[in-house]
C-alpha cells in the first residue's frame, strides 16, 4: 500500500522543499552539511556549511546567479578556520568537459569598517591593487578582464539563525554589496605557477569591507556529505 502524507505532515511542512533549495545552490547542500577539502593544508580540518550566500547580479538587463558556501571548521586545539567556496557557472559546460561551475576556495584576508583610503584605491582607474609593507609593494593585483568599474549584487544569506537544525524563510537575510575583483600570477608551495584572486567586497548599507583571497580548486577535491 502506497504511503501518503498525513494532515499533520502537510501542516507542519515536513515534506516541504528545504529553504536551501529555493536559492542558487549548485551543490544541493544543506546548512550543517560536512565538507571535506582534499588540499594539503586543509584535509585534516572538519568543515561544515555555516551559510549559503546567493549572489544575484543584473548586467545589461541579464540576471546572473552564483553561490558562496561559507565553511567553518573549529579545530579542538586552535582558532576557528573560515573559508568560502565560490561557484560561478561556466559559459559552456560542453567545452568544460561537462563541468557546470568554476570553483574558487577563498580565505578571509582582511576586514575593516568603512575606510575612505581603501575605497579610493578600488575606485582608482589604474585598475591595480597593491599590498604594501613598510612602503614597499609586496603584491600587486590587476582587475579581472581589465574591468574599470565595480559590480553590485543583491545577496541572500541562508543560515540557521536560531540553531534549531532547520532553516526557515524568516531566517534568510538580505544584503546589498559592491565588489571589485583582482588577480595576479603567483607560485604555490611547490613553486608552481598559480593564479591568485582577490575580491574586495563592501556592504553598501554600513560600508564594512571584507577582502577574500584564494585560488581555483579542483571540484573533485571537494566532498559534501
Amino acid at each position: 500500500m502506497a504511503k501518503g502524507k498525513t494532515l499533520w505532515e502537510m501542516l507542519t511542512g515536513r515534506w516541504s522543499t528545504p529553504v536551501e533549495f529555493k536559492f542558487c545552490n549548485p551543490l544541493k547542500a544543506r546548512i550543517g552539511n560536512a565538507v571535506m577539502l582534499n588540499e594539503v593544508e586543509l584535509r585534516d580540518l572538519n568543515f561544515f556549511i555555516h551559510e549559503i550566500r546567493e549572489y544575484r547580479r543584473t548586467i545589461n538587463g541579464r540576471q546572473f546567479l552564483s553561490a558562496d558556501y561559507v565553511l567553518l571548521a573549529r579545530p579542538l586545539h586552535g582558532a576557528d578556520v573560515l573559508a568560502r567556496l565560490r561557484l560561478n557557472p561556466v559559459a559552456d559546460p560542453d567545452r568544460a568537459a561537462g563541468v557546470t561551475h568554476d570553483a574558487l576556495l577563498l580565505r578571509l584576508y582582511d576586514e575593516t569598517a568603512y575606510n575612505e583610503d581603501l575605497h579610493n584605491v578600488v575606485k582608482d582607474t589604474t585598475r591595480k591593487f597593491q599590498v604594501l609593507q613598510d612602503g614597499r609593494v609586496q603584491e600587486e593585483y590587476h582587475r579581472v578582464n581589465d574591468v574599470t568599474g565595480s559590480y553590485r549584487a543583491h545577496v541572500s544569506v541562508i543560515r540557521d539563525a536560531n540553531k534549531d537544525g532547520k532553516v526557515e524563510m524568516n531566517e534568510v537575510a538580505a544584503v546589498d554589496v559592491e565588489y571589485w575583483d583582482y588577480w595576479r600570477e603567483a607560485t604555490d608551495e611547490a613553486g608552481q605557477p598559480v593564479t591568485e584572486f582577490l575580491f574586495v567586497e563592501m556592504n553598501t548599507s554600513d560600508g564594512w569591507f571584507q577582502l577574500w583571497r584564494g585560488r581555483a580548486i579542483d571540484p573533485q577535491k571537494v566532498l559534501v556529505m
